[in-house]
């Protein structure tokens, strides 16, 4: 993520640079700069915020859910055989 940010920021840097510096120009660029780190961003922490939430899930250790109830407490699944067909 930061490497993505940091090269958002150098190409916006290059491109005031190379179009003179004009304060439209910049300030364009920065607007378009700031919305290109905001959504990098906001879709970083949301990734990891539903990567979290799966893992916490599946090791039983999320919210609402009594201490030592996880994976291991699901029952066995039974075969065809077992069930009588």
């Amino acid at each position: 993520m930061l490497g993505s940010n940091l090269a958002i920021v150098v190409v916006a840097v290059f491109g005031v640079w190379q179009l003179g510096g004009d304060k439209a120009v910049i300030v364009g660029v920065l607007t378009t700069a700031f919305t290109a780190i905001s959504g990098v961003t906001t879709a970083y922490l949301g990734i990891k915020a539903v990567s979290n939430t799966a893992q916490n899930i599946a090791l039983g250790s999320g919210p609402g859910r009594p201490q030592g109830v996880g994976v291991d407490a699901v029952p066995a699944q039974r075969g065809p055989e077992a069930s009588g067909g």
